[in-house]
Formats: C-alpha cells, sequence, structure tokens
C-alpha cells in the first residue's frame, strides 16, 4: 500500500511505470482512455473495414456451403449485394440490413453463419 503523505494508505500500489493522462490511468506500455467526459468517438474507417472483411468472410462460407441452404443461390447473391453495397464510399445502412435481414432466416439453421450474420447486422445498426 502506498502511503499518501498524510500517513495514511491510498489502497494504491503501483509495481512498474504509471501514466495518467485526465483521469486515465496506464501501466507499463499499455495505454488507457478517460471514461469522464466525451466517449471517444470510433474510428470509422477501420470499423468499416472490419466490417467488409466479415462481408466478404461471410460470402465465402455462403459460397462454399450453398447447397446446404434452401435457395442457396439467391442467399450467394444477397451476400454478394452486401459486398458491393461496403464498397460505396458510404454504404447505405437500409441496403444492407435488408439484404442482411434476407440472409438471416436462410442460414439460421447454421449457428456459426447466423452468428456472424447477427454480429455484421449489429455493426451496421450501430455503425451506420
Amino acid at each position: 500500500m502506498a502511503e499518501n503523505g498524510n500517513g495514511d494508505n491510498s489502497g494504491i500500489s503501483v509495481g512498474g511505470n504509471l501514466s495518467i493522462n485526465d483521469s486515465a490511468l496506464a501501466l507499463n506500455h499499455s495505454t488507457a482512455t478517460a471514461t469522464t467526459g466525451a466517449p471517444a468517438e470510433p474510428d470509422r474507417d477501420a470499423a468499416i473495414a472490419e466490417l467488409r472483411a466479415a462481408a466478404r468472410l461471410l460470402l465465402d462460407q455462403l459460397r462454399r456451403d450453398q447447397d446446404r441452404y434452401e435457395d442457396g443461390d439467391q442467399v450467394v447473391a444477397a451476400a454478394e449485394q452486401v459486398e458491393a453495397e461496403l464498397t460505396r464510399e458510404e454504404p447505405r445502412r437500409n441496403t444492407l440490413l435488408r439484404w442482411l435481414g434476407f440472409i438471416a432466416p436462410a442460414v439460421q439453421a447454421t449457428a456459426a453463419i447466423a452468428g456472424e450474420v447477427e454480429a455484421i447486422q449489429n455493426t451496421v445498426t450501430s455503425l451506420l
């Protein structure tokens, strides 16, 4: 325990490098962001790049397994529309959600893919 100068214990003990930035603490080489005040804006470009990568992986999986799904060719076509929409400078949220909404029920029997579709839908909803 560290003493605060008044003979009291502060309850804080640090073994390493400590940096303080406003109300954020970081030990050793880690970084931290203050949780008070306005939240930091997410790096939108990086998030969209991750969304594009997820959509690309989904499309690859659907192409590979399209025979497992009723109307598999239409599901793949919908995933292609999602990928195409994400290449736009400003992807349209409603268009993405419409195509993802078509894909979701078709893949619900495959838990892993259904989870991926849901994760992409949630990202689209929160990001765009």
